[in-house]
């Protein structure tokens, strides 16, 4: 098994993706909302206003998505992610990361 995390920046791709998940047999996932670092300390420590001009136009909410999956489905959630999230303007639009699952419990994968 594998935690494939997922940082969406460009949030309305949402919908899409998980529709594309489901159509490619991943039925569960956690969505979360995340504000990056960046965002926070240009807000909220003086030294680091500077930086506000730099996040300019850029949305500073982003979706944290947890999916546990088989390893075989790993590059079908990447070529999903490819497809669906692709912004020409900002390469940034999402970026994804897997770990490798020793022991999972309370999991029914039926």
């Amino acid at each position: 098994m594998k935690l494939a995390v997922i940082f969406l920046n460009k949030i309305e791709f949402l919908e899409d993706l998980m529709t594309a998940f489901l159509e490619i047999g991943v039925s569960g996932a956690t969505v979360l909302d995340s504000i990056g670092m960046g965002h926070i300390i240009s807000q909220n420590i003086p030294i680091f206003a500077g930086l506000r001009e730099a996040f300019a136009g850029s949305s500073p909410n982003h979706k944290l998505i947890l999916v546990v999956i088989e390893e075989d489905m790993v590059t079908k959630v990447a070529e999903a992610l490819a497809d669906i999230c692709v912004d020409i303007e900002d390469i940034k639009s999402y970026f994804m990361a897997t770990f490798s699952i020793d022991q999972l419990f309370g999991f029914n994968n039926s």
